[in-house]
């Protein structure tokens, strides 16, 4: 993974709406690159600049021209416009680093830098600790202008954990206790139809925080009649769910 790709975004609020409002839809890369350069102050800039905003996804390049995927007439018009635009890059974004350092900032319910670095050296012991600050300090910035954490709630991971732990309850009497996949099945289908057990789980443990939260186990033929599921290449029969998915970690 390229974690290096987000060391030369913008600093501040300011700098985004600055650059994003000047572009356009036909520009050339070379235009690109002196608007952002204005706002560096700089004689020039390298074309890290422009790629790290193409990674983000604020715009696209075909034959050295851009595409853009927002409304900079609108941004000019609205500056509150301008969260919208970083909230609607980073919800289409499908890169792995963007997605794993958001669930960290939701895990921790803060966008502070040390504990977000902190949470990735256990991950990836072999990065050495100070370029992990000067490459994420930008990425994690974004997110904070964002707010990616008032937009929790309404998302699909969220969703499917309340519906995991809905179902829970309708068998189980209290946290940790060992229930049927086969039963927590049948409950998920009351609540929709269209739930899938092994799609909910499979959303809910790729979740930075909730996935510390469930347990599955295999019990064996001889002990159970359970019907058994595969779920990230295992195989299982029962679940547990020890603790509140819905509710973010003290720190």
């Amino acid at each position: 993974m390229a974690w290096s790709s987000y060391a030369h975004l913008p600093n501040n609020e300011d700098e985004y709406r600055q650059i994003l409002s000047n572009l356009e839809d036909g520009m050339s890369i070379k235009k690109v690159d002196e608007i952002i350069a204005i706002q560096k102050k700089k004689e020039k800039v390298q074309h890290h600049y422009r790629s790290n905003l193409i990674k983000i996804g604020f715009f696209k390049v075909k034959n050295n021209i851009i595409k853009l995927n927002y409304d900079s007439d609108e941004l000019k018009r609205d500056k509150n416009y301008l969260r919208t635009i970083l909230r609607n890059v980073l919800k289409g974004n499908k890169e792995k680093e963007i997605q794993i350092v958001s669930e960290i900032i939701v895990y921790l319910h803060s966008y502070e830098l040390k504990p977000t670095i902190d949470e990735l050296i256990t991950k990836y012991p072999l990065i050495e600790y100070n370029n992990f600050i000067r490459w994420l300090r930008p990425l994690i910035s974004l997110m904070k202008f964002a707010d990616i954490l008032s937009l929790k709630r309404s998302d699909k991971c969220f969703q499917y954990a309340r519906y995991l732990q809905e179902a829970y309850f309708k068998i189980a009497k209290s946290f940790i206790e060992a229930i049927p996949l086969e039963i927590e099945e049948i409950e998920l289908k009351k609540i929709d139809p269209s739930l899938d057990l092994v799609t909910v789980l499979d959303n809910v443990l790729n979740n930075y925080s909730a996935k510390f939260k469930i347990e599955l186990l295999m019990i064996p033929n001889w002990a159970t009649k359970n019907r058994s599921y595969k779920i990230n290449q295992d195989v299982y029969t029962h679940i547990k769910i020890k603790n509140d998915l819905l509710k973010e970690e003290e720190k």
